[in-house]
């Protein structure tokens, strides 16, 4: 088990993962409850192998149709659920390397590193913690960079935006400021790219070597938030659209209900036939306002006499959850935001105006305006999702 007190060895995966979800990630790095390889995952990896081929340095560079033997020799089929499936995906394989040979012939670019790991000290007062990762690629640009360039199997590409804030990247500018230090001696940029196969895009940004006292900034408050969850066992499952595709639902208290295998309670079949009713009657809300209402209560008690908080019927789900609503002490606020001098900033506290203005806030201000806040008031809000009619 790891243990996180003064020191923590950690990789970007892990970072991101606890973002997402805390929950996550105690099943998968404390406890490290096996999961299965997904097959998007085994497909990209075998992209990367095959890519690494192409560009590993040597004197003579594949053809395009060595390239594609490589892949085709590596094709495992059997992942999928039919052959169809297989084909389909096979086929897109094939596309993208096609496609990114037609646009990427290896003596365009300088290559430095492939599938390169990494390791990068970050300091926290007398704690030291290590940031490990592996890097795709690493180029020397013409005008004497180092570009980090990361392949993207997916079909979604980002916005600059997100490419410009994107946390991975600026984990990369760390590990590679860590193995080239001249990077920070020289206040050098380095560029950072993702290269979205499917779509024969790269988008890249600029990192300035002032970006890496951020990028540290951020990763000391997951570590943390990291340590805080342990010490007071407060993992909790954090709800959104990614939870249809993750491994752990089995162990998830908000999927409690879907994986009952014993009927403990005799109206459990009621139960669900309830909230299929519900969600059938979601359609009609408007006049069926009163009954939602009537079913939803009914549903509110049965989750707190059995400790669900989803249920799952055979049209969809139900989910809640607790929502808070806080309010400040404005005698504490004041006192500490006029010794900031923010005050006059502020005034009516506006939650929006004092977020922003927190940003810019040393940790230890910014923890007292944490220490200002009180709740207010609490309840619980519904959700549903209604299955597809097949």
């Amino acid at each position: 088990m790891l243990k996180f007190t003064r020191y923590m060895r950690i990789s970007y995966s892990a970072l991101e993962t606890f973002k997402q979800c805390p929950l996550k990630f105690k099943y998968q790095y404390i406890d490290k409850i096996p999961a299965a390889k997904s097959k998007e995952a085994i497909f990209g990896t075998l992209i990367h192998k095959t890519l690494k081929v192409l560009h590993e340095p040597g004197l003579i560079i594949p053809t395009e149709e060595e390239l594609l033997q490589f892949f085709t020799n590596s094709w495992d089929p059997s992942i999928y659920e039919d052959e169809q499936q297989a084909i389909v995906a096979f086929s897109q394989g094939i596309k993208m390397l096609k496609d990114y040979y037609a646009k990427n012939y290896p003596s365009q670019f300088n290559v430095v590193a492939l599938e390169t790991p990494f390791e990068a000290p970050i300091r926290s007062g007398n704690e030291v913690h290590i940031i490990t990762g592996k890097i795709d690629r690493i180029d020397k640009t013409p005008d004497n960079l180092f570009e980090v360039i990361d392949y993207k199997t997916t079909k979604k590409m980002p916005s600059q935006a997100v490419v410009d804030n994107d946390l991975q990247l600026s984990v990369y500018h760390l590990g590679v400021a860590n193995r080239w230090p001249s990077v920070i001696k020289e206040s050098r940029p380095i560029k950072v790219s993702l290269y979205y196969l499917k779509h024969g895009e790269k988008l890249s940004s600029i990192r300035q070597a002032e970006h890496l006292e951020t990028t540290k900034e951020g990763i000391i408050k997951t570590i943390e938030n990291i340590s805080q969850a342990q010490s007071s066992a407060g993992f909790e499952p954090r709800p959104s659209a990614l939870c249809d595709w993750c491994d752990f639902q089995r162990y998830c208290p908000l999927f409690k209900h879907k994986f009952v295998e014993e009927k403990l309670f005799y109206n459990d079949q009621d139960v669900k036939a309830l909230l299929n009713e519900y969600l059938s009657l979601s359609d009609e809300a408007a006049q069926k306002e009163k009954r939602l209402a009537e079913i939803k209560e009914n549903l509110g008690k049965f989750m707190d006499q059995q400790g669900f908080e989803r249920l799952f019927g055979d049209e969809g789900t139900m989910a809640r959850k607790i929502v808070q609503r806080f309010k400040y002490d404005m005698n504490l606020l004041k006192e500490i935001l006029e010794a900031a001098g923010l005050w006059q900033d502020v005034l009516k506290v506006d939650e929006i105006k004092l977020k922003r203005i927190a940003k810019e806030l040393p940790g230890e201000t910014r923890a007292k305006i944490e220490q200002a806040r009180k709740l207010d008031k609490e309840y619980k809000t519904y959700s549903i999702k209604k299955e597809k009619k097949k």
